[in-house]
């Protein structure tokens, strides 16, 4: 049995209000010799006292607990193995709530019968809950919550509620892309997706890749989007240059080429997002769009808190650039083509 309060004042001969000033540093208006404080500390540590520190945040109505919600309908997220993508986001998200003091909880889903119960039941003082779709299930449930709430790589703005939000710049991070490819002389250019529903960012990036390849004079027929997976759509059309909406995606278009006598970059370009580790293990090793995933997962990270302490005001929505890195999985197509307009 874990040893009581009451039990180290008993063996102190003091009150557990005097033990509770000691070792807790409560009741500070109770003032205590340090030859009291002396013969309570070694009390405590004969009778091999700890604090209870489930009870002590119990009776502060708090868990010192953040919960990392994962978008319905997705994969389970992989730490190991796979692009890095989840462990870079969660690197950051963990460097954040251990700095304020915060433990991380993984939830594979919500549990309860309503969202009402899944997501202010008192498990967590906070949510961080990335890639929702937007539906109105998910809508509805973000409104009902109740608890300090941060989304990833979502804008709380399509779901109707009013909370922090982090997301990198896909409109400038698509440009640079697109750019890029275009700058090769690419003009017959693919952008490869997952068939999930589309979640704010996924289909933000679709859109503007099409305002892209107008802004820099491609025709409507030399572009498009299309199921990554799908691979003789992919490559058909005379596709130069294939864009992917992670990196991992790009990696199965690298084995789809190879399966159609394809070369990387002399036959096909391909171009990636997130820039993980993952991209240099890749052969060619791969060009992409690099999304800033540990600075976003600890920015979240710190919004939650700061909503959690009450000491927001109005929920900001953090737009974090994107990097470009350049590597071998690209190249020059026919002619060098020097300028373009923005």
């Amino acid at each position: 049995m874990a040893v009581t309060l009451r039990e180290v004042a008993a063996r102190a001969g003091v009150s557990p209000v005097v033990v509770s000033r000691v070792l807790h540093n409560k009741a500070l208006a109770i003032r205590v010799t340090e030859a009291t404080a002396d013969r309570v500390r070694k009390a405590a540590e004969e009778l091999g006292y700890r604090r209870n520190v489930t009870a002590i945040n119990f009776r502060a109505r708090q868990t010192l607990t953040i919960g990392v919600l994962h978008g319905a309908g997705r994969v389970m997220p992989r730490l190991a193995g796979g692009t890095g993508y989840f462990s870079a986001l969660m690197d950051g998200i963990i460097a954040g709530a251990f700095e304020h003091g915060y433990s991380v909880t993984l939830c594979p889903k919500l549990l309860g019968q309503t969202p009402e119960d899944g997501m202010s039941d008192g498990r967590f003082d906070g949510l961080l809950l990335y890639s929702p779709e937007v539906t109105e299930i998910n809508s509805a449930m973000l409104r009902a919550c109740t608890l300090p709430l941060v989304l990833v790589h979502s804008r709380a703005s399509e779901f109707g509620c009013d909370v922090p939000s982090v997301m990198c710049d896909n409109v400038q991070g698509i440009a640079l892309a697109v750019e890029h490819l275009v700058k090769l002389g690419h003009r017959r250019i693919t952008f490869a997706v997952e068939a999930w529903p589309d979640n704010t960012e996924l289909a933000e990036r679709k859109r503007w890749f099409g305002v892209h390849c107008d802004r820099l004079g491609l025709s409507s027929n030399e572009y498009r989007i299309v199921y990554g997976h799908d691979h003789d759509t992919v490559f058909a059309n005379g596709t130069t240059a294939v864009m992917t909406n992670h990196d991992d995606l790009a990696a199965h278009i690298y084995q789809a080429a190879r399966s159609r006598g394809l070369r990387v970059p002399e036959d096909v370009s391909v171009v990636g997002f997130d820039s993980t580790t993952f991209c240099l293990n890749l052969r060619p090793s791969l060009t992409s769009v690099h999304q800033p995933l540990q600075e976003m997962g600890r920015a979240a990270c710190d919004l939650l808190v700061s909503a959690i302490r009450g000491e927001t005001t109005d929920p900001p929505e953090l737009l974090f650039p994107c990097g470009f890195d350049i590597r071998e999985s690209t190249t020059l197509i026919k002619q060098y083509l020097p300028t373009f307009t923005r």
